[in-house]
């Protein structure tokens, strides 16, 4: 017996009936229905690769722990939500997303140092802590740097921001939103109506050098101090107040142990959805878009639910024995506060040129 022109055969008879199986030292030689059925699977697997479609990017899913460190009840777990809601959704499945509150993932510094390094996907963070991995970062942190909101955010979603985000970039993370949070005041144990008020004041700050700066400038007595160490802190006398927005007074209920919350209006948040670069970049295309204007949007939802409670927020703190004290004149604490501009500036490499570009952007002088 002869096959394919001159090979010998000799092999063995391997099939029965309608279909002849012969092996040869060439290998195996499929006769009938059975070589008709191997030209067809062949074909239907082809059929994804030719349209540039394999069986693990129809199938590849991703998660999202996303976190941040206040309660559940904050709005900051809205937003997070929201982003959920979105995310799921639009993904069709593809990306499932778990929320964490109340610091499960840590402190801000801590959750940073998850997203540099994978530990987790997302979080949201203050600008606060952002100046020890992105020292540029710490110019947003000035004090009385901003006139209102609409300022803060024009310079946040314009070429200063985005500088910033490339430089986020070039640590391992990346900002896909920011917050419209308000800008923090100071409260405590007694009313601040004037600068002298604040001589000597021991008020808890985060560790950011751009804070520390300020209060130092301003007359006060800053001690950086972590945010579940306050109350007991205020409650016990080691501390004679502390800054933050309103709304995170209320929530933490600091109102029970400072009855004191005076408008100084010193500092805006600079609040920020986060993501891990290395999990950005695992994304495909489309997951990347769909994740990206979720933020944008959830951002926008939480903005609402912000600005109601900040409407409601100080008749809240009012029937609980609250006083809010509005200062008449801001002028001495602008000018004092000012001094600490250059100082955080000249610690940040280009950090005056940079300096220079926000404050062009505001219309503000070191003056």
């Amino acid at each position: 017996m002869k096959f394919r022109g001159a090979m010998p055969y000799r092999g063995r008879f391997l099939g029965r009936r309608n279909c002849v199986l012969l092996e040869t030292r060439g290998g195996v030689i499929l006769r009938g229905w059975e070589k008709t059925l191997v030209i067809l699977v062949a074909c239907i697997m082809a059929i994804p690769i030719l349209f540039g479609v394999t069986a693990v990017d129809a199938k590849e899913e991703f998660s999202i722990s996303i976190g941040h460190v206040l309660d559940a009840a904050h709005h900051y777990t809205d937003g997070a939500n929201k982003f959920k809601e979105l995310v799921e959704d639009r993904s069709g499945g593809r990306i499932k997303v778990e929320v964490f509150p109340n610091a499960q993932l840590g402190g801000e510094r801590e959750m940073l140092e998850g997203l540099q390094l994978g530990t987790f996907e997302m979080a949201m963070v203050s600008s606060g802590p952002m100046g020890g991995f992105v020292p540029e970062f710490a110019l947003l942190d000035l004090g009385f740097l901003f006139n209102d909101n609409a300022q803060a955010q024009e310079v946040l979603y314009g070429p200063v921001g985005d500088y910033l985000n490339q430089k986020m970039i070039e640590v391992g993370i990346r900002r896909l939103a920011y917050l419209d949070c308000g800008f923090r005041n100071v409260y405590g144990h007694k009313p601040v109506t004037k600068v002298d008020d604040l001589k000597g004041f021991k008020v808890r700050v985060m560790e950011n050098p751009a804070h520390l700066e300020l209060f130092k400038a301003i007359g006060a007595n800053p001690l950086p101090m972590a945010w579940p160490e306050l109350y007991t802190a205020m409650q016990q006398g080691v501390i004679d107040g502390a800054e933050n927005v309103p709304d995170a007074y209320a929530n933490a209920k600091h109102y029970e142990v400072a009855k004191y919350y005076s408008l100084t209006n010193h500092v805006y948040l600079t609040m920020m959805f986060l993501i891990s670069e290395n999990f950005y970049q695992r994304l495909p295309d489309d997951l990347k878009k769909i994740v990206a204007d979720a933020c944008v949007e959830a951002s926008l939802f939480e903005n609402q639910i912000i600005y109601k409670q900040q409407a409601e927020v100080f008749d809240f703190l009012r029937n609980n024995g609250v006083t809010i004290t509005q200062i008449d004149d801001l002028s001495p604490f602008i000018q004092a506060g000012k001094k600490s501009w250059p100082v955080i500036a000249a610690g940040i490499p280009g950090g005056d040129e940079l300096l220079n570009k926000i404050l062009e952007a505001t219309g503000k002088t070191l003056d």
